[in-house]
């Protein structure tokens, strides 16, 4: 199914770097047209199989004309004008089928806008989607066996395993993938086995926690915030992913001569907040700092936290970038900082159309994340497979992708080395060029304000109503 859009598609790519894996300058536009994961560590969950199904570009989420035939290998001969099938891994079903809805969505609407002004090479894009539920190690083996063994051009799955077990599959095939996964682990495992097809499209984890307390000195700095103590309490799910934040912003805010009062670990999914704010209440920390990735989870936590708040700054990660977050916690999130390493920019004039077109076509905002990052890669990848001149010709393909500079609706992507990942502005180059932006938002009057970086920002940050 295909559908034309009232805006014409993007083409974002400014430019591609030299043959250096550590950069380069600008070349030439191109062509003419994460054991268990951070979302999947509950137990007692069951892996069932992966359901598929194809859907064109015009398809809502995990909807739309189904087809009983997979799209196997027949299109691969030169010439062809059969449909190019692309397969989407997300997670349709479960704790995250939330976030995962809006990545779904990110997809379809890149995949109309291709398909609207004539495709890749002139040939319909079409998405297989299968679920990927919570990302069990066997649910993912399953879901990218069945993409090979589908002949899918290229493989969208968000989400993935901490172990990266997966990824030996797609590697020795060659094909094409993206992922968030936000984990070091996996970039680790595509540098130290020399894979050149996995590509992470945002920064990993390791960089939330050093972010932050950049934000906190610059708010002491510039007496837009005082501490009412140099303390913190920590509160994090007992996942790698957000341990990892946790631990590094303990580490950074110690050496700042801060204090941890409390460093409370728990296991998600968790509503009833009492026992670790009555440990909070005994001991008023100047910041409170929450890290997990579930809506749900820091929803009620901030709900909890209001009925009799401390005099402390309040710092969630990532989940309210999830439209349900604001939905479930209401004005009691307001005063909220947050952040998350790969976002959808405000006010810009590439993130503009997209939210707008988005709104049209859902009836929905994209939220703040996942729906702009997978619409960013899915172009980034159609831009590659034109400029290659076939889209099942991996190796060129991957090799376009490596040295492509991409300014998408979430700001810069670019792999500038062996770990195919993207790294973070400011945080890691003080160039926005070629940085993808750490952006950090406050909940203020229901509304998401984007207050760091600059030239980013969309307003400036005010005390939480609590203060």
């Amino acid at each position: 199914m295909t559908v034309t859009l009232s805006h014409s598609s993007f083409n974002h790519l400014a430019g591609r770097d030299g043959p250096s894996p550590t950069g380069g300058g600008r070349g030439n536009m191109a062509g003419s047209s994460p054991g268990v994961t951070r979302k999947s560590f509950l137990r007692g969950l069951g892996a069932a199989g992966a359901g598929g199904l194809i859907v064109g570009g015009a398809a809502g989420y995990a909807g739309g004309s189904a087809s009983s035939s997979s799209p196997g290998t027949s299109g691969r001969s030169s010439g062809s004008k059969a449909p190019i099938t692309i397969g989407a891994g997300v997670p349709v079903t479960g704790l995250y089928s939330g976030d995962g809805q809006m990545m779904s969505r990110g997809q379809q609407l890149a995949v109309a806008e291709i398909n609207a002004r004539g495709g890749v090479l002139g040939r319909k894009v079409q998405i297989s989607v299968l679920d990927t539920q919570i990302q069990q190690p066997d649910v993912m083996k399953s879901v990218f066996q069945k993409f090979v063994s589908q002949g899918v051009a290229a493989i969208f799955a968000p989400f993935c395993t901490y172990s990266s077990v997966e990824f030996p599959i797609v590697a020795q095939a060659g094909i094409p993938t993206f992922h968030v996964n936000t984990w070091h682990g996996n970039v680790d495992f595509v540098k130290q086995h020399g894979i050149t097809n996995i590509f992470q499209g945002d920064p990993s984890e390791t960089w939330y926690g050093p972010g932050f307390v950049v934000l906190v000195e610059e708010l002491i700095k510039t007496k837009k915030w005082t501490p009412s103590s140099k303390t913190m309490a920590i509160v994090t799910s007992n996942d790698p992913y957000s341990l990892n934040i946790a631990n590094a912003f303990n580490a950074e805010m110690t050496k700042l001569g801060w204090k941890a009062t409390m460093f409370q670990q728990f296991t998600a999914p968790q509503a009833d907040w009492s026992a670790v704010l009555v440990n909070i209440r005994n001991n008023p920390p100047g910041i409170v700092f929450f890290s997990d990735y579930a809506a749900s989870d820091e929803a009620a936590f901030i709900k909890q936290f209001r009925q009799s708040p401390t005099k402390s700054l309040v710092y969630q990660q990532y989940a309210p970038s999830i439209p349900q977050y604001l939905q479930l916690a209401g004005s009691a999130a307001d005063g909220v900082l947050w952040s998350t390493v790969v976002g959808i920019l405000q006010n810009d004039p590439i993130a503009g159309p997209f939210q707008a077109s988005f709104a049209r076509r859902f009836g929905a905002s994209p939220g703040f994340s996942n729906a702009g990052d997978q619409y960013d890669l899915v172009h980034l990848w159609a831009n590659a497979a034109a400029e290659a001149g076939d889209p099942y010709d991996f190796k060129t393909i991957n090799e376009i992708i490596k040295g492509t500079t991409y300014r998408g609706v979430c700001g810069t992507y670019r792999f500038p080395d062996d770990y195919l990942t993207c790294y973070p502005y400011p945080d890691y180059t003080r160039d926005p060029s070629l940085g993808m932006p750490h952006l950090t938002f406050q909940i203020q009057g229901g509304k998401q304000v984007l207050v760091s970086p600059d030239p980013y920002t969309t307003g400036a940050f005010q005390l939480p109503p609590w203060l």
